[in-house]
């Protein structure tokens, strides 16, 4: 009977993890599951996103085909329906937000919704403009959001940026790094525009401290060339991690 030999399944590590971004390892798989990961982030993620516009009244700077493409919102949800009243009666120009829109179901607001009274009034973290107002000028719309998929359009993607790389195995030769003067090690270190290397002053060694902060530059590979060190550094990807960048 023939035996049957089974793939191991990707890892995942998560880096770092935000509101509106996150870094992660895919470990043990190739660049082709690593794509199609990526493929799948952006364009495969069910949301929901303002797909019609009906507006009432605008009497604003912008047409109405303007403002309705400006118009976008996402959540979990399958549909939801907008509303949105605003007039400006002061002398200031009025800023019309995204956190104007009013939700049919008040579990469902636009993703960058939060609490008013949470921020002060020099916050400028109050959703996002979609128009301003002068005064006497008004805008009343209805919007409906419906689920889809960033394959069908790009406004239902979840992502703005789903990029990755090779994990970098960087190898420093110790016995060449030893050849070189204090100032010369700090101009090394200093070469890598992304703070990949360290000094340390103490021993004189260079040290690799973020490897995954190096993108691929070979700033540090032309400098040990310029220097008459070649094999000072070697720097190449390795095979089965890879380094995801979600936006």
């Amino acid at each position: 009977m023939e035996s049957l030999s089974y793939q191991r399944f990707p890892k995942v590590k998560i880096g770092e993890l935000k509101d509106d971004y996150a870094k992660l390892e895919f470990r043990d798989t190739d660049a082709s599951m690593a794509n199609a990961l990526r493929r799948v982030m952006i364009a495969e993620v069910p949301t929901i996103a303002i797909d019609l516009v009906e507006i009432d009244v605008n009497s604003s700077v912008l047409n109405d085909e303007f403002i309705a493409h400006r118009l976008d919102g996402q959540c979990e949800y399958c549909s939801v329906e907008f509303h949105l009243r605003v007039k400006c009666t002061g002398d200031q120009t009025l800023d019309v937000t995204s956190k104007d829109l009013i939700s049919s179901d008040h579990s469902v607001v636009p993703v960058d919704f939060a609490d008013p009274a949470a921020y002060d009034s020099s916050d400028q973290q109050r959703g996002v403009i979609i128009v301003k107002l002068c005064r006497g000028q008004e805008l009343r719309l209805r919007a409906i959001a419906r689920k889809g998929i960033g394959k069908d359009n790009a406004k239902w993607s979840p992502a703005a940026t789903v990029t990755f790389m090779y994990e970098p195995e960087i190898h420093i030769s110790e016995d060449l790094m030893e050849t070189l003067t204090l100032a010369q090690k700090e101009a090394f270190v200093d070469s890598s525009p992304t703070k990949v290397f360290d000094l340390d002053h103490a021993t004189g060694q260079v040290l690799v401290v973020d490897p995954e902060a190096y993108t691929y530059d070979d700033e540090v590979l032309k400098l040990a060339e310029a220097m008459g060190k070649p094999g000072l550094i070697e720097i190449y990807g390795g095979e089965d991690i890879f380094i995801f960048t979600v936006e």
